[in-house]
């Protein structure tokens, strides 16, 4: 008996880490801010799961990263996010697409090379298939 309650909270154990895994955003908000602690936590998983396609990312320095190196550094650490706090986000809904905005104070690594910024954000969300993605991002120092 034992063991079969031991198993059982084992399996549903799986299903509710893989539930929480592969949760989609409920709206263009939500998907910002997951693309947001996604990054915080280093969760290579989640991005793919939250980046469309044709993703891309204007960084810091003004170059563009595509999906794939974006996933690939933070899957091996070559950028980690130690503290990240988001404020003053405003979306603007525009049917299939939204625009948010706002802040983010962020304190980390890019390849050993630490950065403490505040910078002002705008995440791109587009609604495909029924799901919410992250199409772009752009991230801009304030000074």
């Amino acid at each position: 008996m034992k063991k079969i309650i031991f198993l059982t909270f084992l399996v549903f154990s799986g299903v509710v880490v893989q539930a929480q895994s592969t949760a989609q955003p409920i709206d263009a908000t939500d998907c910002s801010n997951l693309f947001f602690k996604a990054l915080l936590e280093e969760n290579g998983k989640a991005l793919d799961n939250l980046l469309a396609t044709d993703f891309s990312i204007t960084s810091f320095d003004g170059k563009p990263i595509n999906r794939g190196l974006l996933i690939q550094v933070v899957a091996e650490g070559y950028l980690t996010i130690e503290s990240g706090m988001l404020s003053g986000a405003m979306t603007k809904n525009l049917g299939d697409v939204s625009v948010i905005t706002g802040t983010w104070s962020a304190r980390g690594q890019v390849q050993n090379n630490g950065f403490n910024n505040d910078v002002a954000y705008m995440t791109v969300c587009v609604k495909s298939g029924g799901n919410w993605k992250v199409s772009a991002v752009q991230l801009t120092p304030i000074r």
